[in-house]
């Protein structure tokens, strides 16, 4: 899948105590066609539910209005992304920034007519789809509902939604608390880890969960040639070299 998927500008913390060394990376939200899904970024699953994509839309064209889309506020997962982001008045017809979250679908899709767009009435599918306006706090409430539950075992590459292409997005998951008798396990990096690390342990280690458990927010990013580990909130972390992909954690 050719899919050209980056994010927001950001700045990494650095990368290991004592470093001294910040690690910078510039990343574009993919820019999308106004008929492009989500089916397009092969997250159409029930795999993804709770979790969000970004996209950047270009300025709307006259020929742009022939998609039809379902729904009101809550879309049917294959309706276009940027038209379903103009009804729903997060974007104009000069386009821009969209968040989406993916949901379970609705009994029904309600159809009206709104920011210059009409929208269709269909019965329930299998998903839906909404959009985090910046002025409300988001839908952070489904999100933690539906992020996936894992353990102190698991490594983001185990989880099904570590599709490189999806680089700059952000994924939630729920950790437990901690087993008793938890073993140290290999985690590499510090503040960015290694793509394989086992994310509940990075985030204990990153400041952003504790023993007890909850929800974690981590932000897939590119690789680095060199991480180094450290020792934090009771997680020895140890170098590493030359990984093609990477995660940080940030607040969610």
């Amino acid at each position: 899948m050719k899919t050209i998927m980056k994010a927001l500008l950001f700045t990494c913390a650095l990368i290991g105590a004592g470093s001294g060394h910040a690690h910078v990376a510039e990343l574009e939200t993919p820019r999308i066609g106004w008929a492009t899904t989500i089916d397009h970024f092969q997250i159409d699953s029930d795999n993804f539910i709770g979790q969000r994509l970004s996209v950047d839309c270009p300025e709307w064209a006259a020929a742009d209005d022939a998609a039809v889309i379902y729904g009101t506020d809550l879309y049917s997962s294959d309706s276009s992304i940027c038209i379903s982001a103009k009804h729903a008045g997060v974007i104009t017809e000069t386009g821009g920034h969209a968040t989406l979250q993916l949901l379970p679908s609705p009994e029904a899709y309600q159809s009206l007519v709104q920011n210059g767009v009409s929208s269709q009435s269909r019965p329930a599918t299998d998903r839906a789809i909404a959009f985090v306006k910046a002025s409300d706090g988001g839908l952070d409430a489904v999100r933690d509902e539906y992020a996936p539950r894992i353990d102190w075992n698991t490594k983001f590459t185990r989880t099904g939604l570590a599709n490189r292409d999806l680089v700059g997005q952000h994924f939630t998951f729920h950790c437990p608390q901690a087993p008793a008798d938890m073993r140290a396990r290999r985690v590499v990096g510090t503040d960015r880890y290694a793509f394989d690390s086992m994310i509940c342990r990075a985030a204990v280690h990153a400041g952003q969960l504790s023993l007890s458990g909850g929800p974690v927010t981590l932000r897939m990013e590119p690789g680095v040639n060199d991480l180094i580990g450290s020792k934090r909130n009771g997680i020895e972390t140890k170098n590493g070299s030359s990984v093609v992909r990477t995660v940080t954690f940030v607040e969610h």
